[in-house]
C-alpha cells in the first residue's frame, strides 16, 4: 500500500504541473492595441446573369435571377476587380439543391495578369442544430492570395443546385488595402521560433510536452469580432486535419495576417461564433491557438459540419493537393496532434465511432455511425479534398510518428458510473491502457484534495480496478465532486499524463411527501317537501 500511495503522490504531482456583417463590410481594426494592422472586408455582389454558360442550354435563369443547372456544368468564367487591394479572399452564395459547389479563380495586380487558377472547395462549418449555424448562405474556404487587385472565376456547380446571391468578399488583413507599401512593417506577431521568447513554454508546460502556441492576442484576434461564445463538449475522441487551401507563398511575418484573414472571414463573412479551427499551422512549424475557449478544453469548433462535438480540428496553412508541406509544419502538426491527444487520451493509433450530425457538406446523414481513425482528414466526412491530395496521403505516417511521441501514454481512462449516491453504494470499476506495460496506481481525492482512498499497484497493459460496493477501501459518504487519479509509469520508471476522472456523490434524495387523501364524497339525503 505504501508504494502505491506514493505512486499516486507522483501522478498528483504530475498532474498539478501538467460585429456584425455589416460592420464587416467597413474597416475592421482587430486590435485595439494597434498591434495587429488593421482588417479591411469587402463583400461585392456578383451579376449571375454572367456566370451563364452561353453553350449550355441546360443551365437557365429562374424567375428569381437564380442560377438553375439541370446537370452539372462550369459556368462562364467573370471577371472581379475589388476596391480595395486585397490578399485574401473568399466566396459565398445561396444555394437549394444540388451537392458542394467549387470554385476555381485566379487572382492578379490587374485583370490582363493572372497567377495560376486554384481550386477553392465548399467550406465544412458548424454543426445543425447549433446556434452558428444558422445561416442560410453556404461559402467557399478562404484563401489567401497575396497582393492583388483582381480576380477572374467561375463556379461547377453540381446537377440539381439553383444557386444565387453570389459574392465575393476581398480581405486586406495586412494594413495594405490602400496600395502596396501602404501598411505597418511586416513584423509577425512577436519574433517566433527558436528557443526561449515569447512563446516558449514554462518549466511546467515543458513537462507537459505541449508545444508553443501563438496566441490570440498574440496574433490580433479582437474579441469583438466575435458573434457568441463557442460551447465546449464534455469528450474529446479523434483530431480532424484540414489545409486551408491559398497560396504556399506567404513569408513567416505574414503568418499571422493569414490567420487574421480567416477569423475576420469566419466572423463577418459567415457570421460564426468564432474562427473555426481550433489550432492552425504555418509551414514554418509555428503553432497558432485558433478558436477561443481554452487549448486544453474540448471546445466545440466549425471546420467539418456534422463531426466538430467531439474532435478538434488543426488546418496547415497552405495548399497540399500537389505541393508537399514543409518538413517544419510536419514536425508541428505531429507535435501538436501528440500533444493534445495526450491531454484528452486518445490512441493516435486507434479508430472511433462518431455520430454524424448531418448538414449540407458532410457525406454522412444526421445519426448515422462513422468508424474514423483518430487523426482522420476533412475528406473522411466531408465533401471536399481537404486536405490535399499530399497531405492526406501523408497521415498514415503521421500517425505513427504521433505514436511514439512522448511516450509512455495513458489511454481511455474511464469510470463504469461517474455519480453515486450518499448510503447506496455500487461497485464502481476503474479502466484504463497504457501504451505499454505499466504500473499503476489509483487514488481518490475529496473536494479540498485530500486523497481518501487509495489502491494497491497494479502492473500490465491494462488497469482493472473494482471498488466494492462495501470496500475495502470505503466509498465516500460526504456528498461532493471527488477525483480519481489515475498514475502509471513504464518499466524504465517515465510517467505517462495522468488520468483525472470525475466522481460526484450526491445526496440522499429527499422523500416526497405522502399524498393527502382526497376527501369522499358524500350525496346529500333526499329532502322530502312536507306534505
Amino acid at each position: 500500500m505504501a508504494k502505491s500511495t506514493a505512486h499516486a503522490r507522483r501522478a498528483a504531482r504530475a498532474l498539478v504541473v501538467v460585429v456584425t456583417a455589416s460592420a464587416a463590410l467597413g474597416i475592421v481594426p482587430l486590435s485595439p492595441s494597434g498591434a495587429a494592422p488593421e482588417t479591411v472586408l469587402r463583400s461585392i455582389p456578383v451579376d449571375v446573369r454572367a456566370l451563364l454558360p452561353r453553350a449550355d442550354r441546360a443551365t437557365a435563369l429562374t424567375p428569381n435571377g437564380e442560377l438553375s443547372a439541370a446537370s452539372a456544368v462550369r459556368t462562364a468564367g467573370v471577371r472581379e476587380c475589388a476596391p480595395i487591394w486585397f490578399d485574401g479572399l473568399a466566396f459565398t452564395w445561396d444555394q437549394s439543391g444540388g451537392r458542394a459547389v467549387t470554385i476555381v479563380a485566379a487572382t492578379g495586380i490587374d485583370g490582363s495578369s493572372l497567377g495560376r487558377s486554384i481550386r477553392i472547395d465548399e467550406e465544412g462549418g458548424p454543426d445543425p442544430g447549433t446556434a452558428e449555424h444558422g445561416s442560410a448562405h453556404r461559402g467557399s474556404a478562404y484563401v489567401w492570395t497575396g497582393e492583388a487587385r483582381c480576380l477572374r472565376f467561375s463556379m461547377d456547380v453540381p446537377k440539381g443546385a439553383v444557386v444565387g446571391n453570389v459574392r465575393v468578399l476581398f480581405i486586406n488583413s495586412s494594413g495594405t488595402a490602400g496600395g502596396p507599401d501602404t501598411g505597418p512593417r511586416e513584423v509577425g506577431p512577436v519574433a517566433v521560433g527558436g528557443p526561449g521568447g515569447p512563446f516558449a513554454p514554462s518549466t511546467a508546460e515543458a513537462l507537459t510536452r505541449r508545444p508553443r502556441i501563438i496566441t490570440r492576442a498574440q496574433w490580433g484576434a479582437d474579441p469583438r469580432l466575435m458573434n457568441c461564445t463557442p460551447l465546449v463538449a464534455d469528450f474529446l475522441d479523434m483530431g480532424f486535419v484540414h489545409h486551408t487551401a491559398g497560396s504556399n507563398s506567404y513569408t513567416q511575418a505574414q503568418a499571422d495576417d493569414v490567420v487574421r484573414g480567416i477569423y475576420a472571414y469566419h466572423t463577418n463573412g459567415r457570421g460564426w461564433c468564432d474562427i473555426g479551427y481550433n489550432f492552425l499551422v504555418d509551414r514554418f512549424g509555428d503553432v497558432f491557438e485558433g478558436r477561443s475557449g481554452g487549448v486544453t478544453n474540448d471546445v466545440i469548433g466549425a471546420a467539418q459540419a456534422g463531426f466538430n462535438t467531439g474532435a478538434f480540428s488543426v488546418s496547415v496553412m497552405g495548399n497540399f493537393d500537389q505541393a508537399r508541406p514543409p518538413a517544419p509544419a510536419v514536425r508541428a502538426l505531429e507535435r501538436l496532434l501528440a500533444w493534445r491527444l495526450d491531454v484528452g487520451h486518445v490512441n493516435p493509433s486507434a479508430h472511433t465511432v462518431m455520430i454524424s450530425g448531418g448538414g449540407r457538406t458532410t457525406r454522412y446523414p444526421a445519426g448515422t455511425k462513422v468508424k474514423l481513425r483518430t487523426i482522420s482528414g476533412h475528406r473522411d466526412t466531408g465533401l471536399t479534398a481537404c486536405p490535399g491530395k499530399v497531405l492526406y496521403a501523408m497521415l498514415p505516417a503521421i500517425r505513427s510518428d504521433v505514436a511514439r511521441i512522448g511516450l509512455p501514454k495513458l489511454y481511455n481512462p474511464r469510470l463504469s458510473t461517474s455519480t453515486v449516491v450518499t448510503g447506496q453504494p455500487v461497485d464502481i470499476r476503474i479502466r484504463a491502457r497504457g501504451s505499454t506495460s505499466m504500473t499503476w496506481s489509483v487514488s481518490v481525492l475529496d473536494p479540498s484534495g485530500n486523497e481518501v482512498a487509495s489502491f494497491p499497484a497494479q502492473t500490465g497493459q491494462a488497469l482493472e480496478v473494482v471498488w466494492p460496493a462495501t470496500g475495502p477501501p470505503a466509498q465516500p459518504d460526504v456528498p461532493g465532486v471527488y477525483q480519481v487519479v489515475i498514475g502509471a509509469s513504464a518499466p524504465n520508471g517515465a510517467l505517462a499524463r495522468p488520468a483525472t476522472l470525475t466522481l460526484t456523490v450526491g445526496p440522499i434524495p429527499t422523500p416526497s411527501p405522502s399524498p393527502t387523501a382526497s376527501p369522499t364524497a358524500t350525496t346529500s339525503p333526499s329532502v322530502v317537501s312536507p306534505p
